[in-house]
């Protein structure tokens, strides 16, 4: 499946459903992803896997800049030859492809959110118990 791949000079994301693991795959295989992403979590994985990857130059801000990305691409073949040489080292360095950094930026979330979950505990409790004295 991999190998179609190198039949592919450039993905066009399907929306309002973009792509998640194909968008990976296609940049793992050197396959650059034009993508246009909507409003809601459905429609923004390209553009997140594009962004952490490093490119963003593909990543549209409405669909007549999703045509005019492809239409460029399409027309600048070694442009579109670079983007295949390079784009694996470029995604194998970027935050998709370390899991460290991931897992420590996911632990920080967590605490982040479990210290704004105790603060507003803890501010309710005060302010439950500044009603009853006042009462």
């Amino acid at each position: 499946m991999m190998g179609s791949y190198n039949e592919i000079d450039i993905g066009l994301d399907t929306f309002p459903y973009s792509g998640g693991l194909t968008t990976c795959e296609a940049m793992w295989m050197g396959v650059p992803v034009v993508t246009s992403p909507g409003p809601r979590f459905e429609s923004r994985h390209s553009f997140s896997h594009l962004s952490n990857g490093g490119l963003t130059e593909t990543i549209a801000s409405d669909l007549d800049d999703y045509v005019r990305i492809a239409a460029k691409l399409a027309s600048d073949l070694p442009r579109l030859a670079d983007m295949r040489l390079n784009m694996r080292s470029r995604m194998a360095a970027s935050p998709l492809c370390d899991p460290d950094r991931f897992v420590r930026d996911l632990e920080a979330g967590f605490r982040t959110m479990w210290r704004a979950w105790c603060d507003s505990v803890r501010g309710t409790r005060t302010t439950a118990r500044r009603a009853r004295a006042m009462a």
